[in-house]
């Protein structure tokens, strides 16, 4: 499968709870409203999940042309400027993990129906052995998958994190990782079963990762670029 260059975007992942009561109202103000927002101010392109199987009930992944994009003028003002509508929504999320990435590793190309996941806490002291390790050894053996069309490798930059908070009004508790590993295939039962292989990969045991990593499986609900507006 050939190699995709395109790893200097940034990335901004959230995964979230919503509670099942206003998940029809959250749905109709996220793809109406907040979306549309978003993308075509600093973000190319804006992706909404509903889970299959895991931990979070929803995903929500935007992407930028550059890391340094995530911190535009035009989104840190969107973020610093919260209206009371929207501080009161925020009330429907719970255990928020946000991730603001740089992308260390991709493979393939295209936009899968499902996404598996791969969430992954370390040491500091151990990032880069890691790093290597997914870039090198992991994001090549899950690509070789029988109907895996892509594999990322998302890095978060705790800086970009503490700029974008500085500007923020709300969401400054939210839950973080280190890395994040995204599967994109067109079939849930084909994702499954490369997920299920992960942890007997010698190079995943290698890394010594399966204590602090979580596996989730998500439906794409929407997507949305800036090439819609033209």
């Amino acid at each position: 499968m050939p190699e995709d260059n395109r790893t200097s975007r940034g990335a901004l992942a959230y995964w979230f709870d919503i509670a099942p009561e206003v998940t029809g109202e959250w749905l109709q103000w996220y793809l109406h409203d907040h979306m549309p927002s978003r993308v075509g101010t600093v973000f190319v392109t804006g992706r909404c999940y509903e889970r299959i199987a895991g931990e979070a009930s929803h995903m929500v992944l935007f992407e930028t042309a550059t890391p340094e994009d995530l911190l535009g003028p035009a989104y840190l003002a969107l973020l610093g400027n919260v209206s009371e509508e929207d501080r009161q929504r925020r009330g429907w999320y719970s255990n928020t993990v946000r991730v603001t990435c740089r992308v260390a590793g991709r493979s393939g190309r295209g936009i899968g129906g499902v996404l598996g996941v791969i969430r992954i806490r370390v040491d500091g002291s151990r990032l880069d052995q890691v790093r290597l390790g997914l870039q090198n050894d992991v994001l090549p053996k899950i690509t070789s998958g029988e109907r895996i069309g892509s594999v990322w490798v998302l890095e978060n930059d705790k800086e970009l994190r503490a700029r974008m908070d500085a500007a923020r009004v709300t969401g400054h508790q939210d839950g973080s990782a280190d890395f994040a590993v995204l599967i994109e295939a067109g079939h849930d039962e084909d994702l499954a079963a490369v997920m299920d292989g992960v942890g007997q990969m010698d190079a995943w045991r290698a890394l010594g990762l399966s204590e602090t990593s979580v596996f989730e499986r998500y439906r794409l609900l929407y997507t949305m670029t800036q090439a819609d507006d033209v």
